[in-house]
């Protein structure tokens, strides 16, 4: 049994602890703040992130019964802004959550498997000074993106509306918009993140990437604004809204070449390690994952060299592969008009429009859709 500290109780490091304290470890979580604590982001939860938390324990019936808001997604939306767009039913459910909420749940699941939790603030990676490197004999950094490598920004404000002005298709569908005001790689979202009662909350956004966020001579917020002025869908929900909250920024580090995962007994995950998707900035799905991974690399291990060995090899086989694939998308969009085909090819070919959605949704990998779209 090894005494570990988890640094950081966001999705990862709730996976990991919940994990290697049912491996019989001894446990520290430690965060900064306590809990209930919300986090600024889009609250997606792709099917992807669905299947992963169900190996803590955590399945969709438990969701409806235990989230007090939540949206079941059945429907993904994506398109070009005011020119093109494709919206496709997916068999299996995702759903859309406030993190205040969901975050909840996974905290609840690493208590009740053993972990013990502490509130500290750790700052930059000064593990010495703050004493943590003598007292564990590994430490797992997941302290969310500001330890990892921020590249991209993303801002998200809450509108509530009547769901009398809805259709069924606004209550289950989240919609993706690529926009080019917003840089090659830019994008905006409409959630619906709250759909049980009659007030319906929508979590509403737009992505940008920091090198191309440096060419546009506008801050992020007035991009906010500039989007919802000129995408019509968007501009058309505003004008029905009974009440919003004042946008928030936050950062996101997304995907990266040559990223390594250990260094010594630190073993980063979740956004810590830069494990956040390069397309949808989606980070929960990796962000358990990667908890669940790391606590195999300690289970293997006899040493914290060997954990660190392990789960540098276990990202390489479990996420690389996906991350460059999307990382090649990504390089691949800079052309103007690959956007706007891409949704053509959609429309054109039921196929094409369902590998397309599902690797949005998180059901098939990237690398797995650009192999099975050559044939």
């Amino acid at each position: 049994m090894s005494k570990i500290a988890v640094v950081g109780a966001d999705p990862a490091g709730c996976s990991a602890g919940y994990h290697l304290a049912r491996s019989g470890h001894d446990v520290t979580l430690l965060d900064k703040k306590c809990f209930p604590k919300d986090k600024i982001c889009g609250d997606g939860i792709s099917i992807e992130s669905i299947q992963a938390v169900s190996i803590m324990g955590i399945y969709p019936q438990d969701i409806r019964k235990l989230a007090s808001d939540y949206a079941p997604i059945h429907r993904f939306f994506l398109g070009v802004s005011n020119q093109i767009y494709h919206s496709e039913t997916t068999k299996l459910e995702a759903y859309c959550i406030p993190r205040l909420v969901f975050d909840q749940l996974l905290y609840e699941k690493a208590i009740d498997a053993g972990c013990n939790f502490m509130t500290q603030t750790i700052n930059k990676n000064n593990w010495h000074h703050q004493g943590l490197y003598d007292a564990f004999d590994t430490i797992i950094d997941a302290r969310g993106v500001y330890a990892g490598e921020v590249n991209a920004l993303a801002i998200r404000a809450y509108w509530t509306l009547n769901r009398q002005d809805l259709s069924q298709k606004e209550l289950t569908e989240a919609q993706i918009h690529f926009d080019r005001s917003l840089g090659v790689n830019g994008y905006g979202w409409i959630f619906p993140v709250s759909t049980q009662q009659d007030s319906i909350k929508f979590n509403v956004g737009v992505g940008v990437w920091l090198d191309e966020y440096q060419k546009i001579n506008t801050n992020i917020i007035q991009l906010f604004k500039q989007f919802i002025q000129s995408n019509e869908i968007v501009r058309q929900m505003q004008s029905k809204v009974v009440s919003q909250q004042p946008p928030k920024v936050f950062p996101l580090a997304t995907a990266k070449k040559g990223n390594k995962v250990a260094d010594g007994k630190i073993l980063r995950i979740g956004d810590a390690a830069n494990l956040t998707d390069p397309l949808t900035g989606e980070g929960i799905a990796n962000a358990v994952k990667s908890g669940f991974h790391v606590a195999q690399a300690i289970n293997m291990g006899n040493s914290p060299d060997a954990a660190a060995d392990n789960w540098q090899y276990l990202y390489e086989s479990h996420f690389e592969a996906d991350l460059r694939a999307g990382l090649g998308i990504k390089a691949f969009r800079k052309f103007s008009f690959m956007n706007y085909l891409l949704i053509w090819l959609m429309k054109q070919n039921p196929r094409v429009a369902q590998q397309i959605s599902h690797a949005v949704a998180g059901v098939v990998p990237y690398n797995e859709v650009i192999a099975s779209l050559r044939y």
